[in-house]
């Protein structure tokens, strides 16, 4: 039975063409853009006498008077949308309404008129209705006359009952009977003529009052368990649609009516006089608020804190668990767990095993001790604390090593271990043997200690086994400052036994220029012919012995001064300086990398940008261009052209650069 009406709004062209004449107020401005008041359509037309007609355009709102021929003004005027568009409604007039032009009048005097004429039907006459106080499913009585001419009865919020539907009467002129819907509100109630452009509305002076259901809380010292059958007492129940779980959550649980549920969806059934409603609870309903949700959309609170039955007891048997194992949580009501949260993890764990004494998961590599998550199919979750084994070390083989030296490491769970870190040195990654057993090489920088076994789940576990570690002899490098530089410049390494190397090597390329050098640290400046790579510098001692750093070194190539200047670019100008002969960019090799440095027009604008360009038709290279943030500080833009780039620049013009919002000061070849 149940419709949706919906209210068409009919533009000019559809309804009637209209148009304002103004009064001699300057101060009242009629243009919709600025505030002013402007008509766009009216209806219907014809008009019922005693009916609804309305008006629509912008800022409506200020229109105080609607003049029909033949009656008085026409004050009451029901706002329904103020602003820009907006909408008012007013009453016809049974009595004395005549055809002819209707115009409206702001608080100003300003009048708009219409352009085409206000025409009548029939008057219609609406006496009333009973009962005032009605349920779904009652039969609601309408009296008064030319009811015949009716064909649509809308109760509040658009919930309509169409001609079809309406029951038989003996006398349709002046009686119509309808089955007010499961969806009804309290409200006025609307009958309709349902043209399809604009239909006429007669509204009832008095308000329909539709009833609500009542419905009994359930107990509150009761919990229910998933899939054990709920049941709801009251009246009326078959007003209600769904069964609303924690209704306050952004995300509420929604049981259907068995008539509203999709196939093999949960519901809940009602029995034939409203006065029962029952469930098997869902698994997916959680605890909190429960309220009735009306077929109308209206809601009854049925109690403030319902309680599901969540696992409780909850204990782990073994003291610790080892990643990857089996983990068992006993407890009761555990068939409700659908899976787990471990520690330091997001993703959750299936379920591989589930009782209602009992779940069995297996623990994850990456999990940590912390508070396990037991997961609902409701979305709540019970914590257990667990902790993880922890490997141990029990024996060094051999006791005693210089830095540098293999250890093989004895112990239990040795598995778990991803790294072993000693005193004064970084964790070094452990070489996997067995369970039992590892093998690492101890850093040249470690010293006497009993290191730290940092798992492959990220914890960290202290030990007691002491390794003896005599100093190495040989040089160390644990750091180099600047990691990148260019052939002829500077820079410091840092480590120890820095003072046995007689000589670095950048390859096969011999360090020749010193600065300080101490047990700790050496200055070098890079050599001239050191080519442009990633660097391990080899130590040559004084005994003639090589030991490579595992420290790296960039080596960038020096840059070259191509062009220097002041040139600013707006507006996508373009600097050919360095092209059609103004480079030989048959020297420019792949893997070189042009740089332009670059301060802004207006270091506030927001944006700028830089293109590279070839000389012929100043067609883009394989990158566009290059946006920039400006600023107060010039900025380095690097482009490194491909193949293709550094043909093109070649044989078609060399290179113009251009963009827009940028000063361009230098451009050099690295």
């Amino acid at each position: 039975m149940k419709t949706i009406h919906t209210i068409k709004v009919l533009l000019l062209a559809c309804v009637a063409a209209l148009g304002f004449t103004a009064c001699d107020n300057d101060d009242y401005d009629t243009n919709q853009y600025k505030g002013g008041v402007s008509l766009s359509a009216f209806g219907p037309s014809p008009v019922m006498r005693g009916g609804t007609l309305r008006f629509y355009g912008s800022n409506l709102d200020q229109v105080k008077e609607v003049v029909i021929p033949g009656v008085s003004p026409i004050t009451q005027i029901d706002v329904r949308q103020a602003g820009t568009p907006s909408e008012i409604h007013v009453q016809v007039p049974v009595d004395g309404p005549e055809v002819g032009l209707v115009t409206l009048r702001t608080a100003n005097g300003t009048e708009i008129t219409t352009l085409t004429e206000l025409t009548y039907e029939e008057p219609i006459v609406v006496e009333g209705f009973s009962p005032a106080e009605v349920m779904p499913g009652d039969v609601l009585t309408i009296t008064g006359d030319y009811l015949n001419l009716m064909h649509e009865v809308i109760f509040a919020d658009g919930v309509a009952v169409p001609e079809e539907e309406f029951l038989e009467v003996a006398d349709p002129r002046r009686m119509i009977q309808v089955i007010v819907p499961d969806a009804a509100q309290t409200g006025e109630i609307i009958l309709s003529d349902a043209a399809e452009d604009m239909p006429n509305w007669i509204y009832t002076e008095e308000e329909l009052v539709v009833g609500s259901p009542a419905a009994q809380p359930l107990a509150t010292e009761t919990r229910f368990k998933a899939g054990e059958t709920v049941t709801i007492t009251g009246t009326d129940l078959n007003m209600v649609g769904y069964i609303r779980f924690n209704a306050a959550a952004e995300t509420p649980y929604d049981l259907p009516a068995a008539d509203l549920a999709e196939e093999d969806e949960p519901s809940f059934t009602l029995n034939g006089d409203g006065t029962e409603i029952s469930f098997a609870l869902p698994a997916e309903a959680p605890s909190g608020a429960v309220e009735l949700v009306l077929r109308s959309g209206l809601t009854v609170p049925v109690m403030d804190d319902f309680q599901a039955v969540l696992p409780t007891g909850l204990a782990i048997a073994a003291e610790a668990v080892k990643n990857g194992a089996e983990l068992t949580v006993t407890g009761k009501d555990m068939d409700l767990v659908v899976s787990v949260t471990f520690p330091n993890m997001t993703a959750i764990t299936t379920v591989t095993e589930a009782t209602a004494t009992q779940v069995v998961v297996t623990v994850p590599d990456l999990a940590q001790s912390g508070d396990l998550a037991l997961n609902l199919a409701s979305g709540e979750s019970v914590t257990v604390p667990f902790t993880t084994l922890k490997p141990a070390i029990t024996a060094f083989n051999p006791a005693a090593v210089t830095a540098g030296e293999t250890v093989t490491i004895t112990g239990t769970d040795l598995d778990l271990v991803a790294s072993v870190v000693f005193e004064g040195a970084e964790g070094v990654e452990a070489s996997y043997i067995d369970e039992n057993t590892l093998r690492i090489t101890v850093p040249m920088t470690a010293s006497t200690c009993a290191p730290k076994l940092v798992m492959k789940n990220g914890e960290e576990v202290e030990t007691t086994v002491t390794l003896d570690i005599t100093p190495a002899t040989n040089p160390v490098i644990t750091a180099i400052e600047p990691g990148t530089a260019k052939a002829g410049e500077a820079i410091t390494i840092t480590g120890l036994n820095i003072n046995t190397v007689e000589n670095f090597y950048f390859g096969d390329v011999k360090v020749t220029e010193y600065g300080t050098r101490t047990e700790t640290e050496v200055t070098l400046t890079v050599p001239a012919e050191v080519e442009p790579a990633t660097y391990y510098l080899r130590m040559v001692n004084y005994a003639g012995e090589e030991i490579v750093s595992t420290v790296p070194v960039v080596i960038e190539g020096a840059e070259k001064l191509i062009w220097e200047g002041s040139w600013t670019c707006s507006g996508w100008a373009g600097n050919q300086d360095l092209a059609w002969g103004g480079y030989d960019w048959s020297t420019f090799q792949e893997g070189q990398t042009i740089i332009f440095v670059v301060g802004f027009v207006d270091p506030t604008s927001g944006w700028a940008a830089i293109s590279p360009r070839m000389g012929d038709g100043w067609a883009n290279l394989s990158v566009s261009q290059f946006d920039l943030v400006p600023g107060t500080e010039d900025q380095r833009v690097e482009f490194t052209p491909t193949a293709q780039d550094i043909s093109d620049l070649v044989n078609k013009g060399g290179l113009v650069v251009t963009g827009d919002g940028f000063i361009m000061k230098q451009v050099l070849i690295r």
